[in-house]
């Protein structure tokens, strides 16, 4: 145990060391990237991603979808052997982005809801790009062409199902967890949720501002080719689809998004922690959605043909009308219909 706390330490020094390195002796070009970087939180991430944190946190903390539990566990149980409270995990995990599913997968388990294994084995598929940034961002903005971004997403989607089927098999005892606890539903429960969303989007922000930042640096001192794709593609998704859309094939592009890159697994850390999942484990499944949907995505083209601009230059990100607002605007609405239908159950009640 001495010399695993030693060499975590040394560990430690050394990444200190470097990281004071970077800032002295690349500033201008470390600014650049953490520029970059949030110029991709303010034009991407934030509008996108911050209404589906905040409303899969009223979700979870709320009990508006309880009812419908009991209608909806003989398709969960079926197909990916979870508890019907995990619907509404799934469907956020594929329509509200990367960190959305992990993180209300964490808050069931910390409530309870669920048991570690159901945890463990939604920890495995439910992480996934949302519509706005595979159809809108990639597809239109990048590709030039939304028929590639919907091909793209639904590659993603029918993946992630296809894992979580997957995941059923992997050894477990119990069949429907502990999703018998109701919880109470009031006002407080959005300014907390409100407050959760904000912590976590500054986190998720955060991490991509860094990774960017360093991303730029080694590009400046590594002259290795292929290690530069290969950092470029693993590190950081936003960034990979803005350098490569275009310029590599649609399942390649459909891998890397698949992927996820270092960064978004950064992001989700705390989840797999809480959830007890060994990092190797994750990181194999996600090198497993990556293929799978690179795959499913080879499949379609050969049925469904699609033009893009194979060797167009994406230098920046180009916003077009609703490409990263109407899927939030969508969620901002299903959340005042939720508060709507809440509020005036209670006045029956009273």
């Amino acid at each position: 145990m001495v010399t695993v706390k030693i060499k975590k330490e040394y560990f430690s020094i050394v990444l200190i060391v470097f990281v004071l390195f970077l800032l002295f002796r690349f500033p201008d070009e470390m600014k650049n990237g953490i520029t970059n970087g949030l110029s991709i939180c303010f034009q991407t991430v934030f509008p996108s991603l911050f209404p589906f944190l905040v409303l899969s946190s009223y979700i979870i903390s709320s009990n508006v979808l309880n009812p419908f539990y009991k209608i909806l566990f003989p398709i969960t149980n079926l197909l990916f052997c979870q508890p019907a409270v995990c619907v509404p995990v799934i469907v956020l995990s594929m329509i509200g982005g990367f960190p959305v599913g992990l993180k209300m997968v964490k808050d069931l388990f910390k409530r309870n809801e669920i048991t570690e294994n159901q945890a463990k084995r939604l920890c495995f598929f439910c992480m996934n790009s949302g519509p706005a940034f595979a159809i809108t961002v990639v597809g239109t903005s990048m590709l030039h062409s939304t028929l590639a971004g919907v091909i793209i997403y639904c590659s993603l989607c029918a993946s992630s199902l296809i894992l979580g089927f997957f995941t059923r098999f992997l050894d477990h005892n119990e069949k429907e967890g502990n999703a018998k606890q109701y919880r109470i539903s009031n006002l407080s429960c959005l300014s907390s949720s409100l407050t959760n969303g904000i912590n976590s989007i500054l986190g998720i922000c955060g991490w991509i501002v860094i990774f960017n930042g360093f991303i730029e640096c080694f590009e400046l001192i590594n002259s290795n080719y292929f290690l530069s794709i290969f950092v470029k593609t693993t590190v950081e998704v936003t960034k990979a689809c803005v350098d490569f859309s275009g310029k590599i094939a649609l399942p390649y592009l459909t891998f890397i998004m698949g992927f996820g890159g270092f960064c978004v697994h950064f992001q989700v850390l705390d989840c797999l922690k809480e959830c007890r999942v060994k990092y190797s484990h994750f990181l194999f499944s996600r090198v497993i959605n990556g293929c799978l949907s690179a795959i499913i995505t080879y499949i379609i083209l050969l049925f469904v043909p699609v033009e893009t601009d194979v060797f167009g230059n994406s230098g920046e990100i180009h916003s077009a009308p609703f490409s990263v607002s109407i899927w939030g605007f969508m969620a901002l609405v299903i959340m005042c219909i939720i508060m709507i239908f809440d509020i005036d159950r209670k006045k029956k009640v009273c």
